[in-house]
């Protein structure tokens, strides 16, 4: 069975759906206000790419590859979080750092498993997406956290 574009889209939709609902499930868990509202903005960001996906232009996704990222690797070096109550924003960041790199990891190996040119044009522009997602994590990791130490 080959895979097609749309299973491509398919599958973002339900990963970011997946995502929506678990930063969405956490905010009763938190309670550092800091920590609440970036998940509540990551969550919020989730719902907006599945509903831009769910309207997606395919031929408009398959020239979006070729754009790379840069990965600060920030969150290759610090441990795993668990979202608690008593979770802070630190914690928060630390595990969003975490979920999008295995969101890129995913779609990164995915890709190179694809010999369907176009289908592994469309695997790397979400890889680059999820990398965007991290960077930008990353970036405000290291202004706010690293600004504290």
């Amino acid at each position: 069975m080959s895979i097609t574009v749309d299973d491509v889209i398919k599958l973002a939709i339900e990963k970011e759906e997946n995502a929506y609902k678990l930063y969405s499930g956490m905010l009763d868990k938190i309670n550092d206000p800091g920590a609440k509202a970036m998940i509540s903005k990551l969550a919020e960001e989730e719902r907006s790419h599945k509903e831009a996906l769910e309207r997606l232009n395919i031929e408009k996704l398959a020239g979006m590859g070729s754009q790379k990222v840069q990965d600060l690797k920030i969150a290759e070096y610090l441990q795993d979080r668990k979202i608690t109550d008593t979770s802070n924003l630190q914690d928060v960041l630390v595990f969003a750092m975490k979920r999008e790199k295995e969101a890129y990891d995913f779609y990164t190996r995915f890709a190179a498993e694809m010999s369907d040119l176009e289908v592994k044009n469309v695997l790397e522009a979400f890889a680059q997406e999820e990398l965007k997602h991290k960077r930008d994590l990353e970036s405000f990791y290291d202004d706010v956290i690293y600004q504290e130490d």
